[in-house]
């Protein structure tokens, strides 16, 4: 029975090392995917899941606005951010991509979220 030379696992280890990747840092222009962190001012946000979007149909006529709601990672808290309107740390959604239609459903891998933040 033949035995490995005794670098052959050192070497293998190095190889396998060598394949890994680093974590990438948060954005820092605000901007992010669903799962994508960002940072804003002093704050990392991640956008989790859309938990509402009752927002008019851009091809359609509506009587009220409606409103989307974001379920967003902020530091080590979650929170539900409400399009246009800061929570209490100031940060805001400013923005959310592609805008709602009647005639398509809106896929997780499309969404697209600005955030800022209002420091006093």
């Amino acid at each position: 029975m033949r035995t490995l030379p005794p670098l052959l696992p050192l070497l293998s280890l190095i190889a396998i090392g060598a394949c890994a990747t680093l974590p990438q840092s948060p954005r820092s222009d605000g901007l992010a995917r669903l799962g994508e962190a960002t940072r804003v001012g002093s704050q990392t946000v991640r956008p989790l899941s859309v938990v509402e979007d009752s927002r008019c149909p851009e091809n359609a006529r509506c009587i009220t606005a409606g409103r989307l709601i974001v379920a967003t990672r902020v530091g080590r808290e979650t929170r539900n951010l409400e399009l246009g309107k800061p929570d209490a740390s100031g940060v805001t959604l400013d923005s959310a991509e592609p805008a709602k239609r009647t005639d398509r459903r809106i896929l997780p891998g499309a969404w697209r979220f600005h955030f800022s933040v209002i420091t006093p």
